[in-house]
């Protein structure tokens, strides 16, 4: 097996069709065909099987491809970082953040790199973890920060930190009294929270299930100034409370702690397997956590450093 095979495997997989990996490789059509089954045949399994519209991975298939993402990824990483070990790290970087943490950790970030690495350029996206998941898979991330990841071929991650979920509610709603309530409470009250495509939505959704509870959702609002601004306006939603710590603090926001269930999740620094990650990508990924893990240490970000991130 050589590395061109994992390649032409990950271009059948990621088109789809024999004919159309073919074209992406500049290889021809029978070429392509000979080499899969050469290492079929090497393998002793079947790696495809054919349709009418294309070729689907078998289970064999799929373990094979996973195994090429990291042994790819493991090749180009080894092979950038001899290239720049000895050199500056220079290139621009494209990051993805959350809304709900942007406002609180970009401002830092950048400032770290001015700071530390002239010769990256940061380029910054700030979107809902479901936009950034799929912005990331497409190649036009370089390194993503995402809640409550679940498995996905293809993607790396690390977890960062831990963090509540919060009821939030302004000062003087019927709730906000309350050191704790569950969701059986929350839906009879109504809230607004981010669409179904979204990790936060994705993640109530799930706990409400869990309970069997059906939350009575007044509105679906991907902005996390729209869902601060409604909950000022008299309406309640469920958010990490990190960007809004200064109104809690005065008093005009109550974020009060979901008990049953205890809501928490998990922030992750994630990226694609197959990509190659130059130096540069790779300092800006340890200063993003190194500075998640500063905001959590000094108590600004309310949450928990991951045991592996205790630096």
């Amino acid at each position: 097996m050589e590395l061109r095979d994992l390649r032409a495997l990950v271009s059948i997989a990621e088109v789809g069709s024999i004919s159309g990996a073919a074209h992406k490789l500049n290889l021809t059509q029978p070429g392509l065909s000979a080499l899969l089954q050469r290492l079929e045949s090497e393998l002793e399994v079947r790696i495809v099987n054919r349709h009418s519209r294309g070729v689907a991975l078998t289970a064999e298939g799929k373990y094979l491809l996973e195994r090429a993402y990291r042994i790819l990824s493991d090749v180009a990483e080894t092979t950038s970082s001899l290239r720049e070990i000895a050199e500056e790290p220079v290139g621009t970087v494209r990051i993805g953040v959350p809304t709900s943490v942007a406002g609180g950790l970009v401002p830092a970030v950048v400032l770290d790199v001015l700071q530390r690495y002239s010769r990256i350029q940061l380029h910054i996206v700030e979107a809902m973890s479901g936009s950034l998941v799929e912005l990331l898979q497409l190649g036009r991330l370089d390194l993503a920060m995402l809640f409550d990841v679940q498995p996905m071929p293809g993607l790396r991650s690390e977890p960062i930190l831990t963090e509540e979920l919060r009821f939030l509610v302004r000062r003087g709603d019927t709730l906000a009294n309350r050191r704790a309530v569950s969701l059986e409470e929350i839906a009879t009250h109504g809230i607004v929270l981010p669409s179904p495509a979204h990790s936060i939505r994705q993640f109530v959704d799930r706990a409400a299930i869990a309970e069997g509870v059906r939350l009575k959702v007044d509105a679906d609002v991907d902005s996390f100034s729209g869902l601060v601004g409604l909950v000022h306006a008299g309406q309640a939603t469920i958010l990490p409370p990190f960007l809004l710590m200064d109104e809690i603090r005065a008093g005009s926001v109550k974020a009060i702690r979901i008990e049953r269930p205890f809501m928490q999740w998990t922030l992750h620094l994630a990226t694609r397997l197959d990509s190659v990650r130059p130096r540069a990508a790779m300092v800006v990924g340890r200063l993003l956590i190194e500075r998640c893990v500063s905001l959590v240490n000094t108590g600004v970000w309310p949450g928990k450093v991951h045991k592996q991130q205790s630096i």
